[in-house]
C-alpha cells in the first residue's frame, strides 16, 4: 500500500514588529514621522505611548473680510483671522486685534484657532482696507467694499427735452442716485425705463448707471407725440419724464416710378428718395403705408418701411389699369400723385419691403 506523505515546515521569523504612530491624519511607521512630529495634536503609538503636541508660537497670520460687496446700513461685515506657526498648526488662545477701516479698533481672543469678528462698516461707500495682529504677527492686508442701500434711492429724470426728433437717438437720463446716506449708486447698477406715448405704446428700455446717473439711448422710432416715462430700480419705481417727439416733415418724397412685371401680370412701384425738412433722407426703418387705386377701380393698401430713403413694392394690379392713383403716407405725411407705367428705370435696385 503506498502512502503519499505531505510534511509542511513552517519557519518562524525573527524579525520584530514594526513600530507605528497614529494621528489626526492617519497612519504612519513611528520611523518615518520626520517633520510630522511637529504637527499639533494628539500621537499614539502602536507600542502604548501617547502624547499631545502643542503648536508653537505665532509665526503667520491670514485675514479674511467678508462678503466682498457689503450694502451700507443694513449689512454686517464679518473679519476672520488666523494664526499659525511655523509647521502650519493653528494656535489657540492668542490676542488678536482687528483694524477694519472703520477709525476703530477690535480685540478679541482666537478660539479653536480661530478669531471671529462681525461688524458694522460705516454707512458710506467706497473700499475699506484691514488688517489684522494676531499674536504680534501681522497679517497681509484685505479689502472689502461697501455699495449704496439701493432700496432707498429715489430716481428723479433730469430736466425734460421737449424737441426730440423722430427717428433719431434721443439721451434719457436721471439725476445722480443717490441712496438715503448720500452714497452714489455704483456705474453699471442696471435699471428699467419704462416710456408710453400717447397712442398707448409701451417700450421698456433697458438702462445702467454711468458716472451715477442712469443713462440710456432712445430709438424714437413707433414713438410719437408725448412721452410719458418712469424708471424702476430695486423695487422702487419713479416717474417724472416727460417729453414730446416732434412731427417728421416730409420735404420732398421724391420720384414715384410705376414699371411692369408682365410675367405676373402685375406692377413694381418705387417712391424715393424722400427727404426731410431737416435735409437728411427719411430714416431707415420708418414706417410706410401706399394705397393705390386703378383706373378700374381696383385698389390694394401696402405698408413697408423706408431702406436709403426709398421704398419699394410688387403690386397685384394689372399693368394695363393705368393710370394710377398713389397716396402715400409717411408719419403725419400725405402726398398723392396720378402714376402711369413707364420703362423700368435704369440701374435700379430694387429695397424696401413689400
Amino acid at each position: 500500500m503506498m502512502r503519499l506523505v505531505i510534511t509542511l515546515i513552517v519557519l518562524a521569523s525573527g524579525t520584530a514588529a514594526q513600530e507605528v504612530t497614529t494621528d489626526a491624519f492617519g497612519v504612519v511607521p513611528t520611523a518615518d514621522l520626520g517633520e510630522r512630529a511637529n504637527w499639533a495634536g494628539l500621537r499614539t503609538t502602536s507600542t502604548g505611548g501617547a502624547m499631545t503636541q502643542k503648536p508653537k508660537a505665532v509665526d503667520a497670520a491670514i485675514l479674511f473680510v467678508g462678503p466682498k460687496s457689503i450694502v451700507a446700513g443694513i449689512e454686517p461685515g464679518h473679519a476672520v483671522a488666523i494664526g499659525l506657526d511655523v509647521f502650519g498648526n493653528m494656535v489657540d488662545d492668542v490676542p488678536t486685534e482687528f483694524v477694519l477701516g472703520t477709525g476703530e479698533e477690535s480685540n478679541i481672543t482666537s478660539q479653536d484657532g480661530i478669531a471671529d469678528l462681525l461688524f458694522t462698516p460705516p454707512p458710506r461707500s467706497g473700499v475699506f482696507l484691514a488688517g489684522a495682529d494676531v499674536g504680534g504677527v501681522q497679517s497681509s492686508r484685505a479689502d472689502y467694499r461697501v455699495t449704496a442701500h439701493l432700496a432707498t434711492v429715489q430716481p428723479k429724470f433730469a430736466a425734460d427735452n421737449n424737441a426730440v426728433l423722430p427717428e433719431t437717438f434721443a439721451q434719457i437720463s436721471t439725476d445722480v442716485l443717490l441712496d438715503s446716506y448720500g452714497n452714489i449708486v455704483d456705474d453699471g447698477v442696471g435699471l428699467v425705463t419704462i416710456l408710453e406715448d400717447g397712442n398707448g405704446l409701451t417700450t421698456l428700455l433697458p438702462t445702467v448707471v454711468r458716472d451715477g446717473a442712469a443713462q440710456s439711448n432712445l430709438l424714437t422710432r413707433d414713438l410719437s407725440g408725448d412721452v410719458f416715462g418712469s424708471v424702476a430700480l430695486a423695487g422702487t419705481r419713479a416717474e417724472g419724464l416727460r417729453f414730446a417727439i416732434q412731427d417728421m416733415v416730409l420735404t420732398d418724397a421724391g420720384a414715384f416710378a410705376i414699371w411692369a412685371e408682365p410675367s405676373i401680370n402685375a406692377v413694381h412701384l418705387r417712391i424715393g428718395p424722400m427727404e426731410t425738412d431737416a435735409g437728411y433722407l427719411v430714416p431707415d426703418g420708418t414706417s410706410v403705408a401706399v394705397d393705390i387705386v386703378a383706373r378700374d377701380r381696383t385698389r390694394q393698401t401696402v405698408a413697408g418701411w423706408v431702406l436709403d430713403g426709398y421704398v419699394s413694392f410688387l403690386l397685384s394690379v394689372a399693368p394695363d389699369s393705368a393710370p394710377f392713383d398713389v397716396a402715400l403716407q409717411v408719419g403725419a405725411n400725405s402726398v398723392e400723385r396720378r402714376v402711369d407705367v413707364a420703362a423700368q428705370p435704369e440701374n435700379l435696385t430694387v429695397r424696401g419691403a413689400e
